[in-house]
């Protein structure tokens, strides 16, 4: 049976929807019948899509102003 491990760091590469760490390409099929990647990303946790690695980093605009106006 696999253990799996929990990390005891934050790390600032993950999804700004679900917080997952992972990413893949979006394969398609090709007109001539090859699955190739289609220059697109889906994070592994939520499934999301996103067009290029930063957008996938990048916290929305409107979380960031509301994480800013919260008081701690």
């Amino acid at each position: 049976m696999a253990t799996r491990f929990k990390t005891n760091f934050k790390t600032a590469y993950q999804c700004r929807e679900c917080g997952s760490t992972c990413y893949q390409p979006v394969i398609d099929r090709a007109p001539c019948g090859a699955l190739l990647p289609n220059g697109q990303y889906r994070c592994a946790g939520c499934r999301t899509i996103f067009t290029d690695v930063q957008s996938w980093l990048a916290p929305r605009q409107g979380l960031a102003r509301q994480h800013q106006s919260m008081p701690s």
